[in-house]
């Protein structure tokens, strides 16, 4: 087959840019790319979690902190899955640790109120508190794991809270910020008027 002059001179150049770029590495079929991330024990303690296997995350996060003891993510993820399984004192140790070694975020926080609210005895004051520091750092606050959960669920806290201890006024101001029925304290059925809401908002808010 006749092959131009012309031709031939091209070939021969790209045969040469070829030979330049495999001597450089450029453009070859071995190079290296950016591998991929692999999922960490954090990451699948999370993937558990929203599945529900609560139990799967538990073991993931606590091996988590086995490697890194001050891993303050895992510590948080193990606060969230000691609650789902009941051990509300272990939750709280959780979260505890979490803030201890530096998560800055509203999670442990929240998570804390929980609980808080949820221990016997309770602790209504500290409930306050923790509820108080989430929205104080996220005032929409929304639960990355668990959809149904966010700043909705500690107003409603704030608002048990707050009427357990007789703050009556503020347990007011709560429910108004829910978007429930403010009660007038003026009327003598003011405290059974507020209970009454806040357990109908109790009912609507699932916390």
């Amino acid at each position: 087959m006749y092959v131009s002059a012309t031709l031939q001179r091209r070939m021969g150049f790209l045969l040469a840019v070829c030979a330049m770029m495999m001597l450089g590495g450029c453009g070859s079929s071995d190079e290296v790319m950016d591998p991929i991330p692999l999922p960490t024990l954090v990451d699948q303690g999370w993937s558990a979690f929203e599945s529900g296997n609560f139990a799967g995350a538990k073991s993931d996060f606590e091996r988590a902190i086995a490697d890194d003891p001050t891993n303050s993510a895992a510590h948080n993820g193990l606060g969230w899955a000691n609650m789902r399984l009941d051990d509300l004192q272990g939750a709280v140790t959780s979260f505890d640790a979490a803030l201890t070694h530096g998560f800055s975020a509203a999670d442990p926080h929240a998570g804390k109120a929980i609980v808080l609210r949820d221990l016997d005895p309770v602790d209504y004051a500290a409930a306050i508190a923790s509820a108080n520091t989430a929205l104080g750092l996220e005032s929409n606050y929304a639960f990355a794991h668990d959809a149904g959960l966010d700043w909705k669920d500690l107003r409603l806290i704030l608002a048990q809270s707050h009427f357990a201890l007789g703050e009556y006024d503020e347990a007011n101001t709560q429910v108004g910020l829910l978007g429930g029925t403010a009660q007038d304290p003026a009327l003598p059925t003011f405290v059974e008027d507020l209970l009454a809401e806040i357990a109908r908002l109790g009912q609507i808010i699932d916390v």
